[in-house]
């Protein structure tokens, strides 16, 4: 047997701790004004960076335009999310194993579909996905670039939005309606962000400083920066090789700057928990229904 199928094996089949476990799983959106930003090339090393301490981290691709995570892994995918809605597969059956144990759920356009299912085939689809909390730590959410509606229902579902943003005035003024968005219809009193690709990490603290300024005198909405990824031609490189960077290249700039916001990201807790897993997955499908 592979490696990959003992590892999911046991994915399926471990049920030890469920008790100790109950709903500490920390939802978390990961979204972009814009596109260009490197939104998925930082989830998938944010999820690796994780697992490097000691978290189980299960990423949803979301993105249900240019849904790339599972070639950033150098996967591809037999089933998608679609395949489990039509009852062709079961959840468990689609989740891939990937590098360090991190796991991921190929999304397709098959989110869209909820909305079109039978009551009774959405529940047995929420009832899937509920079994997961008791297999990971993080669920990272990897959405598309924009205020989609399935953007906005991920955002209102999940515990937590991790915001992307560049150092260019664009990525920033987009970044920053996502962050009106948010703060208008009170879907959280605080936003993660990350400042990719900049030249530094004085740009990165410079570019976050201002952004906080800024929210704190026109929106209702406080802004943790956890992070800033600097500029690294390895990132290049690891995405023609479909392989993460942080596997690749553990010395690079990039790879120290996610390891330092997984870091961060650990240590500050979830602040905004709602009604753990069972609420994200109540609220997602009330919000597709």
């Amino acid at each position: 047997m592979t490696d990959q199928a003992v590892g999911l094996r046991k994915w399926r089949e471990d049920q030890s701790s469920v008790e100790d476990r109950k709903d500490q799983v920390r939802t978390i959106t990961i979204t972009s004004g814009k596109g260009g930003v490197g939104k998925s090339n930082v989830t998938v090393n944010l999820a690796l960076a994780l697992a490097k301490l000691n978290k189980k981290a299960l990423v949803l691709d979301a993105d249900l335009g240019t849904a790339n995570v599972d070639i950033l892994l150098g996967m591809d995918p037999p089933h998608k999310l679609h395949d489990v809605l039509y009852g062709k597969k079961l959840l468990t059956d689609i989740i891939l194993e990937g590098p360090l144990g991190i796991h991921f759920i190929p999304g397709s356009s098959g989110l869209m579909d909820i909305a079109s299912i039978s009551e009774k085939e959405q529940q047995k689809f929420m009832n899937e996905f509920a079994q997961l909390k008791d297999r990971t730590d993080y669920l990272l959410i990897d959405t598309g670039a924009g205020l989609s509606k399935s953007v906005l229902g991920f955002m209102m579902a999940s515990d937590e939005v991790i915001l992307i943003t560049t150092p260019e005035p664009t990525s920033i003024a987009d970044a920053y309606s996502i962050a009106k968005t948010i703060s208008r219809y009170q879907l959280h009193a605080s936003v993660h962000l990350i400042v990719n690709q900049a030249k530094g990490q004085g740009e990165g603290t410079q570019v976050a400083e201002r952004f906080m300024k800024v929210a704190g005198k026109f929106l209702s909405l406080q802004i943790n920066h956890i992070g800033t990824i600097v500029q690294d031609p390895l990132v290049a490189r690891s995405v023609r090789e479909q392989r993460p960077f942080l596997i690749n290249y553990p010395q690079a700039k990039a790879s120290k700057g996610v390891l330092e916001t997984a870091r961060r990201l650990n240590a500050s807790g979830s602040s905004q928990k709602k009604a753990g897993f069972q609420g994200f997955l109540d609220t997602l499908a009330r919000f597709f229904s």
